[in-house]
């Protein structure tokens, strides 16, 4: 029974500790605290990797190299530790720090040395026993000193191991540290002790950091949706699991087991990393192509600015999206005319106006536009003033949902561009400066916030859209929003959901308003640029009926409502700023 309970445990843990070094690695790079969990999660695994095989083969001077994880496992633990303290503590206690580093590279020297274990040979399920001296002396006493220091970085200063975003450290640490201390004693008493309960303890401590990981999505960059760790999690061991029975029923050994699931583990864990890389990849390109279609809104004026921005425009955009070309034509009196193309119909071309009109990203009908797959309008007030048309993708038979969003966007943007590169030179100066004024006081809010993550390079899930949209509902309603999922998202906590509620209800309409161009709203009709504000503002905080807000912006309802959609991904890009601070 002993036998076949020590196996599980080892082979559980080591799968669930590889998984999750791989997992945070993936979603925390680069993060610095992330990196020390990840070094002492592989540590981890590989302990329980080499206590698996022990069981059924005693190699001489594993035993010692077993002791040597634990020391890096535990170093990397006491580091990750050091960095949760306030600067000035760290400052005050680095010669520690150096120290403990110093103890530790000693440590691993002398557990190398020859004849360190003893009796290796036939202890498949005991604690190694040391023999006695200087390396059990200095194992020890490091053993002892980090687990006192690991909790005097949790408890002193601050005391973020009592705060509520630091619970989880604390009772992490708790668990390795009994750990230690039943393997102190037991390796120089003279009664076998089960090695069980100390690989089950520091097991323990490693499921604690996995409940934090999923609740709190701790040590985490990139925000995902919370079904997001414990769907991969329980997918990952259960496909190791399956594998594992199929290659018992096929005749394979036991011993071979723990090979197998870590194999698999391996394998899905460096796909979950490409598929990562891949995804940032895709993020900062469309990131990259969006400050630089905001940059060319910014310095739209005259005709031939106009044309050569939209063509940097549409450049941008067909690369970003991968399209084979399009085209961006602006209105001129009935007609639309081609003013940037890219491998698609000439310059100059004109459409008539029965032909582009559209209220929204739609598949065109006419048999002259055959050859594009999608049209996306771009309004000025309830007057359509371009149209943008992509041709069909290079790379794949139909453009995402993600892609036609993006197209929606830029469409917005471009319907911007036109209308500054259309108004009188003064008329566009005071504008742009509303817009420098708006800039200004954005850079005065982030000295004051802190160092804080671009506004576009964080894009939200459509789940935590959907969540901000539900919230923006119940915005009156200060108890609806205290039990609202948002909540959860954005770490408030409270003594009652009320006071929670109050909380987040503060928090959106200050995000609503830090959408504005500037401090002072321009009478009717609004510009363009103040569209996003105003949806939110007059439909959330006021309670204004739509059609009452289409008439203030003159808009169509299809203007209306993918401006509405594109105010509330702004607003989640904003609340997601405010999560990754």
């Amino acid at each position: 029974m002993l036998l076949q309970a020590t196996m599980l445990v080892d082979l559980i843990a080591m799968a669930t500790t590889l998984w999750l070094a791989f997992y945070l690695f993936a979603r925390g790079f680069p993060s610095r605290i992330t990196l020390r969990v990840v070094v002492v999660l592989l540590s981890l695994s590989i302990f329980y990797f080499s206590a698996y095989n022990n069981i059924f083969h005693q190699t001489a001077g594993t035993a010692a190299w077993r002791a040597v994880f634990i020391v890096i496992g535990l170093g990397s633990w006491y580091s990750l530790t050091y960095r949760l303290m306030p600067e000035h503590d760290r400052n005050k206690y680095l010669w520690l720090k150096r120290g403990v580093y110093s103890l530790a590279a000693l440590t691993i020297i002398l557990l190398l040395q020859p004849n360190t274990f003893i009796e290796e040979k036939g202890n498949a399920l005991y604690v190694a026993h040391m023999a006695g001296g200087i390396p059990y002396a200095v194992y020890s006493a490091y053993q002892v000193i980090i687990s006192v220091f690991i909790l005097l970085n949790l408890l002193i200063g601050e005391r973020i191991g009592l705060t509520p975003r630091g619970k989880y450290f604390l009772a992490a640490s708790i668990f390795p540290i009994l750990s230690v201390i039943y393997g102190v004693i037991s390796l120089r008493w003279s009664q076998t002790s089960p090695r069980i309960a100390q690989d089950l303890l520091s097991f323990l401590g490693i499921f604690i950091l996995g409940l934090s990981v999923a609740r709190h999505q701790t040590w985490t960059e990139r925000r995902t949706s919370l079904q997001d760790f414990p769907l991969t999690t329980l997918s990952t061991l259960g496909l190791a699991s399956v594998t594992a029975i199929f290659a018992l029923r096929e005749g394979m050994s036991l011993e071979r087991i723990s090979s197998v699931v870590g194999f698999v583990v391996l394998a899905i864990g460096a796909y979950d990393l490409t598929r990562e890389f891949l995804e940032r990849l895709r993020t900062h390109r469309e990131s990259e192509f969006r400050k630089q279609l905001r940059h060319l809104e910014n310095e739209s004026s005259g005709d031939q600015t106009l044309r050569r921005h939209l063509q940097k425009g549409l450049d941008l955009l067909c690369e970003t999206l991968d399209a084979q070309g399009g085209f961006v034509a602006v209105r001129r009196g009935e007609n639309f005319t081609v003013t940037a193309t890219r491998y698609s119909v000439p310059e100059g071309s004109e459409f008539s106006e029965s032909l582009v009109a559209c209220e929204d990203v739609s598949q065109p009908k006419d048999v002259q536009l055959a050859s594009l797959a999608w049209i996306a309008p771009s309004f000025e007030g309830q007057t359509q003033v371009a149209v943008v048309g992509l041709e069909k993708p290079r790379s794949r038979t139909e453009y995402s949902t993600g892609s036609l969003e993006l197209l929606a966007e830029v469409a917005d943007q471009i319907g911007t561009i036109v209308s500054l590169g259309s108004l009188q030179p003064k008329q566009s100066s005071q504008l742009r400066e509303l817009v420098a004024e708006s800039q200004t006081n954005a850079s005065k809010l982030k000295s004051m916030s802190g160092k804080m993550l671009d506004a576009i390079s964080a894009s939200p899930d459509d789940d935590f859209i959907k969540i901000v949209e539900e919230a923006l509902r119940h915005l009156p309603d200060a108890i609806a929003l205290g039990q609202s999922p948002l909540a959860d998202k954005m770490g408030i906590t409270a003594e009652t959901h009320v006071e929670r509620g109050k909380h987040l209800q503060g928090m959106l309409m200050e995000s609503i308003e830090l959408l504005k161009p500037a401090e002072k709203r321009p009478p009717e009709p609004l510009p363009r640029i103040w569209y996003n504000h105003a949806v939110l503002h007059d439909a959330y905080v006021e309670g204004v009926q739509n059609r009452e807000i289409m008439a203030r912006l003159y808009i169509s309802e299809g203007t209306f409502n993918r401006t509405r959609r594109n105010a509330i991904r702004g607003l989640a890009r904003l609340l997601v700023e405010k999560i990754s601070r």
